[in-house]
């Protein structure tokens, strides 16, 4: 999924005022966040885009079935920015959820930095 994809997709469920160029720094954010928290702790070939680089062009780290939580994320982002503090609440639980069954499945299918598997 592409920047631009998530964005227009997350504007469908969540129709908004924000400009591009916020949830794109958003996405780089939370991209950032699965970076040092999931892909640095491993072994992988994973190109990592830094933030001044990303456009709507930029290809997101995490692919199908787990790519809806650049979705949730998103949504996040602009409830909470617009005072929905129970929308933000459910999105949140959502994308955590996601994000761990992420991370278990990463760290069930990567070697670890330091040669050994972690087990989900």
């Amino acid at each position: 999924m592409t920047i631009k994809e998530a964005i227009e997709r997350s504007d469908r469920l969540r129709p908004n005022s924000f400009s591009a160029d916020e949830k794109i720094g958003w996405l780089t954010d939370f991209e950032n966040r699965v970076y040092n928290e999931i892909y640095s702790t491993h072994k992988c070939d994973i190109p990592f885009t830094v933030v001044a680089d990303a456009t709507e062009e930029t290809e997101l780290f995490v692919t199908s079935p787990y790519d809806e939580m650049y979705l949730l994320y998103l949504c996040s982002m602009i409830d909470f920015a617009n005072a929905e503090y129970d929308r933000y609440n459910n999105d949140m639980a959502m994308l955590e959820s996601v994000y761990g069954d992420y991370e278990r499945y990463f760290n069930n299918t990567h070697e670890y930095a330091l040669g050994t598997l972690i087990s989900g």
